[in-house]
């Protein structure tokens, strides 16, 4: 991360400069948005492949999208359904200057419309259960494309009830990366799409949500 520490000092004091009037993070403390919000992103670093065509979802104020753009040379859409959050995305792109990069004011569900499976790469961290997670995140990957769901401590307990959800999206686990981020626990669940998925997911009027797979 040193060569490009002059990024994350920009990211990070614009990011205090917004939430100070606008609500984007409760971690305002230098040091911990450098471990809780930039390494903690990167711990997915290893599974973004140069050139490939990555979407994040939920990304809030630009995690994990950001500190691993700024890492590697990929095509990035970040999606959010909260126009600040957006707005504060698209100005932090623009004063880090980063190429085929853009945050885009959408739903999932109705992104999904004119983009599903033309996604090499599916991320989303601290967005929802992994059952809706799933509905909301597979239906953008080509068949042979990852889902990684970066969660914490109620991983497993979230992947029995997601068991359903994923058979009848066309995904299988392959793998559970477990590690302990500065006292906490994180699991980074991943996901290959083996199957397409059927036309009707993901469903709109917030189903996903309040009836999950």
């Amino acid at each position: 991360m040193d060569k490009n520490n002059k990024m994350y000092d920009v990211y990070r004091d614009y990011l205090l400069e917004v939430n100070s009037h606008t609500n984007l993070t409760t971690i305002t403390d230098p040091s911990d948005i450098r471990v809780k919000h930039f390494d903690d992103s990167l711990s997915i670093i290893d599974y973004i492949n140069e050139g490939s065509k990555v979407l994040d979802i939920g990304s809030g104020a630009g995690f994990p999208g950001i500190p691993l753009r700024i890492e590697k040379n990929f095509d990035l859409t970040l999606i959010d359904s909260v126009n600040k959050k957006v707005k504060f995305m698209n100005e932090v792109i623009e004063k880090l200057e980063l190429k085929n990069t853009r945050a885009i004011h959408t739903r999932a569900e109705d992104f999904a419309k004119n983009e599903r499976e033309t996604y090499d790469l599916v991320i989303s961290r601290a967005v929802a259960n992994m059952s809706t997670l799933s509905e909301l995140c597979i239906p953008f990957l080509k068949v042979g494309g990852l889902f990684i769901a970066m969660k914490g401590p109620k991983a497993d307990e979230e992947l029995e009830e997601a068991e359903n959800a994923l058979k009848v999206l066309g995904g299988e686990i392959i793998k559970l990366d477990r590690f302990d981020l500065d006292g906490n626990e994180r699991v980074n669940i991943i996901v290959r799409k083996n199957h397409p998925t059927k036309i009707k997911y993901p469903r709109g009027k917030n189903l996903p949500k309040k009836n999950p797979l």
